[in-house]
């Protein structure tokens, strides 16, 4: 019986580890003020 409990919380961990959304890198094209320097000129460089 423990070990059947065992089995089953394992498992259950695994399944929301598994349904976790992975997560997401964040990159220069979802920078809006970094497009729109890119598109209008950096007339301002850091």
């Amino acid at each position: 019986m423990v070990l059947g409990t065992l089995i089953y919380i394992g498992w259950r961990a695994a399944r929301s580890q598994a349904n976790r959304p992975k997560t997401r890198v964040i990159g220069p094209d979802d920078d809006p003020e970094f497009l729109w320097r890119l598109s209008h000129g950096d007339n301002n460089p850091r």
